[in-house]
């Protein structure tokens, strides 16, 4: 109930200072696209290849690209992509939807400049973030997606945010994977068919040469989610197996949150053959550092994003959460990515449309139903491959 009320007031104040936003006519510069995409590190991963896609197209080649991201995943953008985006704004969520005068000063910024046309790519759109970015843009052609039927958010879009584009372009009502979404929607968007087969990185724009001796395997322990969280005894239990049965060093990454999660390990472990770069790493860097690796074993989050794009090997472990949407990986677009759910599901395995019925939006199965013992044959048989 809190959070619905807060919401609701930071709507109230969107339309208060709408006015304010647009107190002048700003003149409309040709030649100039806008594309919104504030979601997560894993969908920019997800996303990142149809920007050249739109750059090389017929229809928009001639436009200077501006893409409006989530500040979260500005390295890695910066890094892999200031060759075909032209200019970037970076929005910090956290304060775009709790600050009012950050908020006013980013949509403001947007406004002023005057763009042509204004592309929010996001499936799962949400009224407070890229719709009102929109909203303000004063684009002539304000281009979307329809959006995903979950409940909680169609309605709002139907009464409001959908009137504010000049065009909506249908999706499937199938729980398509969200790479195939986002080819759908740049296909209906260039009305022509795009080739790309998966999601890639080039990891030779990547300067980072700070690797660890061959043959390692990546342990991500941590992730956004707290229902998605592996315990990280689970992780250290594993640790242990790789250490015992093979002669892989172990590297553990992850953002500066997680150092405490990866110290945990390295502290209980006292091994050589250990080393920790949760923290150190930056996101460029994460990619370089598993297209090196022999496996990555992670929490369903963006590193398996990050492993499918360079090509490596992954053992995802699963509450189920978005099943179908964000995982398993169609084995059309990468066939060595192993998942792991609680038992509920991999009972289930062969019956799809059941899993995608239940567990297409959440999963309130815990996690740690999965115990490191599933793991481990999988795992060996992995480890004897070279």
């Amino acid at each position: 109930m809190y959070i619905k009320i807060k919401n609701l007031f930071n709507f109230l104040i969107f339309l208060v200072i709408l006015p304010f936003i647009k107190t002048r006519k700003i003149e409309v510069q040709p030649g100039t696209l806008l594309i919104v995409r504030l979601d997560a590190i894993g969908d920019y991963v997800l996303f990142r290849n149809f920007i050249k896609i739109i750059k090389e197209s017929s229809k928009y080649c001639n436009y200077k690209v501006t893409l409006c991201g989530n500040i979260v995943w500005k390295e890695l953008a910066e890094s892999l992509d200031s060759d075909i985006i032209d200019n970037f704004i970076w929005i910090n969520n956290k304060k775009f939807y709790s600050n009012i005068l950050y908020k006013y000063k980013m949509l403001k910024k947007i406004h002023d400049y005057g763009y042509q046309i204004a592309i929010e790519a996001t499936y799962s759109r949400a009224i407070l973030f890229g719709d009102e970015i929109i909203k303000v843009s004063g684009a002539k052609e304000k281009i979307g997606s329809r959006g995903s039927p979950d409940k909680h958010a169609k309605w709002k879009r139907n009464m409001f945010s959908d009137k504010w584009y000049t065009k909506l372009i249908s999706s499937n009502s199938d729980n398509l994977f969200e790479f195939y979404r986002n080819k759908e929607f740049f296909r209906e968007l260039l009305g022509t068919e795009i080739e790309i087969k998966k999601p890639s990185i080039d990891v030779s724009k990547i300067p980072f040469n700070k690797l660890p001796a061959k043959d390692y395997i990546v342990l991500f322990p941590g992730g956004s989610s707290i229902k998605r969280r592996w315990d990280v005894n689970n992780f250290l239990e594993i640790a242990k197996f790789i250490l015992e049965n093979s002669d892989c060093n172990i590297v553990i990454d992850g953002s500066k949150k997680e150092i405490s999660i990866a110290r945990y390990i390295w502290d209980y472990l006292k091994s050589e053959r250990v080393f920790i770069t949760a923290g150190i790493t930056k996101l460029s860097d994460m990619a370089k550092l598993l297209s090196n690796a022999r496996m990555l074993i992670s929490n369903e989050t963006s590193a398996v994003h990050f492993a499918v794009a360079v090509n490596t090997q992954v053992i995802c472990i699963s509450n189920g959460d978005f099943y179908n949407r964000f995982h398993p990986y169609p084995k059309e677009i990468f066939d060595r990515a192993l998942y792991i759910y609680p038992p509920k599901i991999m009972a289930e395995l062969n019956n799809s449309e059941k899993l995608n019925e239940k567990y297409r939006f959440n999963s309130k199965l815990d996690i740690n139903e999965i115990k490191p013992e599933t793991i481990k044959p999988y795992l060996l048989k992995l480890l004897e491959r070279k």
